[in-house]
């Protein structure tokens, strides 16, 4: 083989390994991560508090008084959520939900 040849197949060789371990390892420990974050989320948190909680953790979900709110991981393109619902100003459940 040429070192032409050896240095154009690490060229674009190594960025296909490197993708798919990415992808493998976000998609592997996405679960783990997403039920943390579930567990951080308390039964009858105010709204208010709930909308702090997701600025801190940097999800970009709308916060309403009312509805359900799934706040997904960018890292696994949303495949691993955590559903909140929310009544009356607080929260009534957090569960982990898993899109496939």
């Amino acid at each position: 083989m040429t070192p032409l040849a050896k240095g154009l197949g690490l060229l674009f060789g190594a960025p296909v390994v490197l993708t798919v371990i990415f992808v493998t390892y976000f998609n592997v420990t996405g679960e783990d991560r997403m039920k943390s974050v579930c567990r951080q989320v308390p039964l009858g948190m105010s709204s208010a508090k709930f909308r702090g909680f997701v600025e801190e953790w940097k999800f970009s979900a709308a916060v309403p008084e009312s509805g359900v709110v799934l706040l997904a991981e960018p890292k696994t393109y949303g495949r691993h959520t955590c559903k909140v619902t929310l009544a009356a100003g607080s929260v009534k459940s957090a569960e982990y939900a898993f899109a496939d």
